[in-house]
């Protein structure tokens, strides 16, 4: 079976998309659920740079795991 070889690029474009969703996902979270469980609500100050600090470090740590498992063989035929 011929190895598949996968540019680096494809994963830096898979790790913004991913980021971009898990971003809006987070300042929903993190805006709207608050109130609805008897906490204080997040200004959405607060919110933006929370996110944006927390999404530039799990886009790096996504980006290496991921290459991680693009050069592991476990599970590979």
């Amino acid at each position: 079976m011929e190895k598949v070889n996968t540019e680096k690029k494809r994963h830096i474009f898979k790790a913004i998309t991913w980021n971009l969703l898990a971003m809006t996902t987070t300042a929903v979270v993190l805006t709207y659920l608050p109130p609805k469980f008897g906490f204080e609500p997040l200004n959405k100050e607060s919110v933006g740079w929370l996110v944006i600090v927390d999404r530039i470090a799990k886009l790096i740590f996504y980006y290496l795991h991921e290459r991680v498992w693009v050069s592991s063989s476990l599970g590979k035929k």
